[in-house]
């Protein structure tokens, strides 16, 4: 009987466990994930309404930075290249057009050619000569521009071309700059990269404000470099070179010392 009463004893207290067990789960089901969830929505949204308010603020900054330095570029590119005659290399597409504006923009006057092979057939022996309206042998050029890509499968053309450059370059005895939009990333193609492994300055930034920066920096100074962002790059754009500042300073103390 004793045995008895403990197991009923036993059962009893089981069952009545579980029927607080019960009652208590019910309750927290029924009533405190809904105040959790309540308060994880209004958490939620407080935090979207805080990133709203900051991306907000963070396109107005933008927006006024964006700005300011449009002015700042402007002011810098005013008459860099007043009285300057810059030979433009590449084909009637946007790039060329896009180099033409950024160098009529600074004061230069543009004088286009589009390099071609003279004999396309002799593989061998490909001879590049530049096409142009205009006759370059009597041209006084101050600086070079290059925006042409060299066809041909796999390349081969790519160091023919580059000593042609050379001995452009040598011959004007001017800076000669590469400039491309090729920003994909694929370094090994880029012909920005093969320009700079064979010793030329240039940028990919092409139509970037960081790009007509280092166009004119180039073309204007001692300055020599590989400015982009892609894998080789000495830095993203140059700095200012000193003999911008010492000319101004320059500028302005022979303005004070004049009676």
């Amino acid at each position: 009987m004793y045995n008895l009463r403990y197991h009923l004893a036993s059962l009893i207290s089981v069952f009545f466990a579980l029927a607080i067990g019960l009652l208590l789960g019910g309750l927290v089901a029924d009533r405190a994930p809904e105040n959790v969830h309540e308060a994880l929505i209004e958490g939620i949204q407080q935090e979207i309404a805080q990133i709203r308010d900051d991306n907000a603020q963070l396109r107005a900054e933008n927006s006024a930075l964006s700005d300011f330095s449009d002015v700042l570029l402007e002011a810098f590119l005013q008459g860099k290249l007043d009285g300057q005659t810059i030979l433009v290399l590449g084909t009637d597409d946007q790039k060329l057009e896009i180099v033409k504006a950024d160098l009529e923009s600074a004061g230069a006057t543009t004088v286009h050619a589009i390099p071609a092979l003279r004999d396309a057939e002799d593989e061998d022996d490909p001879e590049w000569e530049l096409q142009s309206s205009v006759g370059l042998q009597q041209l006084e050029v101050h600086g070079i521009v290059s925006t042409f890509e060299p066809s041909g499968t796999g390349g081969e053309y790519l160091s023919d071309y580059f000593a042609y450059m050379r001995e452009l370059q040598d011959y004007y005895e001017v800076p000669l700059i590469f400039m491309t939009d090729d920003q994909t990333g694929t370094d090994e193609e880029s012909l920005i990269t093969y320009a700079w492994e064979a010793n030329f300055s240039g940028s990919n930034q092409l139509g970037e404000r960081y790009g007509i920066f280092a166009l004119i920096v180039l073309l204007t100074s001692d300055t020599q470099g590989k400015y982009g962002s892609v894998e080789g790059a000495t830095a993203l754009y140059p700095a200012v070179p000193d003999e911008f500042f010492d000319r101004a300073t320059g500028e302005e103390l022979e303005a004070e010392a004049t009676p």
